[in-house]
């Protein structure tokens, strides 16, 4: 079987080199989790599509994962015009490939509406619902920004088939009338977070880690709300680690001056380490060092952090929010609290840093589940049998 997988892939890893530091806010877990589980499984021809700004001129290479093809970016050819300049390169480079599917990574970009309107058999992964983000951030009047939901729209109506992370995206399709047929697979962890070593904890500081994009919908200032008022309850300073890249355009330009502000004002700024953007390798390590991952988001598809720190055994406090009860389950791999209460947080926080043997417990189970869902071996064998139901489906 020759499969083609599409989406904004990192083009050093694929090509097994190692991602410069200053282009580091390129993670792009899943996609890359889903490669590494097709090898595990010996899947050998695999051919990875990108279209990208550091070649001028078509590039196949050949990497450890796959072929990697490399298209030029063209210039003007982003979300004003829909993507199509780039939707046509693309087409192009299948059309060389004759792949026997194509599997699309995203709605709101080239790749998911390349993918349902390509004259080969495909399927989409939904990693996020653009409607549903811009509900709770939405972009200003004229921005383009808006294009995101205008695509995604088109391919919800064209996808004949779908696997889903959460049930969010199921909902969202039902709504949308979508004729696609669904298929829930959550997205595949990197090898590191399962094979990272917890740390032996020094209790007399707890220390607490966010990983994520400083955005609104994160809710990171409800998190140092929270913070002030653990400190208080507990009665002693606790350490909170941020990990993850300041958005600096659209309604989130200012929300990190905004929690920064919030930190001071509650007395808590020098209990927080602000890191940055870090790699898998350095995030699995802080995972390893902390005594709960902290992500009280207003909406989620399938939040990667939170099943990186299910891998590693580390206990989890999240929000009832969209897709993430379909991950964490209440009392048995972490705990749930309401989005935007942060006395809630506060409450489940305590608990948890009081309760040295619950968090044994939580990590516990929570490493059980990601072993048998979040493998990359696991989560490529179950898109490999997607793949086979479509191709035996085709007419």
């Amino acid at each position: 079987m020759r499969i083609a997988l599409i989406g904004d892939f990192d083009t050093f890893v694929c090509r097994g080199l190692e991602r410069p530091q200053h282009l580091l806010p390129c993670r792009l877990s899943p996609g890359l989790n889903l490669l590494r589980g097709f090898r595990e499984i010996g899947l050998t021809d695999v051919h990875i599509v990108v279209v990208t700004s550091e070649v001028r001129q078509p590039t196949v290479d050949k990497g450890p994962f796959g072929v990697l093809h490399r298209l030029p970016r063209p210039p003007l050819s982003g979300s004003a015009s829909l993507f199509l300049w780039r939707r046509r390169l693309i087409l192009a480079e299948l059309k060389k490939i004759q792949p026997d599917i194509v599997h699309g990574q995203g709605t709101e970009l080239e790749y998911g509406l390349t993918a349902v309107t390509a004259p080969y058999p495909n399927v989409i992964t939904f990693h996020g619902v653009m409607h549903r983000v811009h509900m709770i951030e939405p972009p200003p009047l004229f921005s383009l920004s808006h294009a995101a939901r205008l695509i995604e729209k088109v391919v919800a109506r064209k996808a004949r088939y779908v696997i889903s992370i959460s049930h969010e995206v199921e909902d969202f399709l039902r709504r949308r009338r979508s004729p696609a047929r669904t298929f829930r697979i959550p997205n595949a962890m990197a090898p590191c977070f399962f094979e990272v070593q917890r740390a032996q904890r020094n209790t007399d500081r707890y220390a607490l880690l966010y990983v994520g994009a400083i955005q609104i919908r994160k809710g990171l200032l409800h998190l140092v709300d929270a913070l002030a008022i653990v400190q208080r309850r507990l009665g002693q300073p606790v350490r909170l680690r941020v990990i993850g890249p300041a958005l600096s355009s659209g309604p989130n330009a200012n929300y990190e001056r905004s929690v920064r502000a919030r930190a001071a004002e509650l007395g808590v700024a020098e209990q927080i380490e602000w890191m940055g953007v870090q790699n898998e390798l350095a995030v699995a390590r802080a995972m390893a060092a902390s005594d709960v991952l902290v992500l009280p988001s207003f909406w989620e598809n399938m939040p990667m952090s939170v099943g990186e720190a299910m891998a590693a055994a580390l206990p989890v406090v999240s929000t009832r929010a969209a897709g993430i009860p379909d991950w964490v389950e209440e009392g048995k791999t972490g705990l749930l609290v309401t989005p935007g209460r942060s006395d809630e947080l506060a409450d489940a926080l305590v608990g948890l840093l009081s309760d040295a043997e619950m968090r044994e417990r939580l990590g516990a189970t929570a490493r059980a589940k990601a072993l048998a869902q979040y493998a990359p071996r696991v989560v490529a064998q179950k898109t490999l049998e997607v793949y086979e139901s479509i191709l035996q489906a085709r007419p």
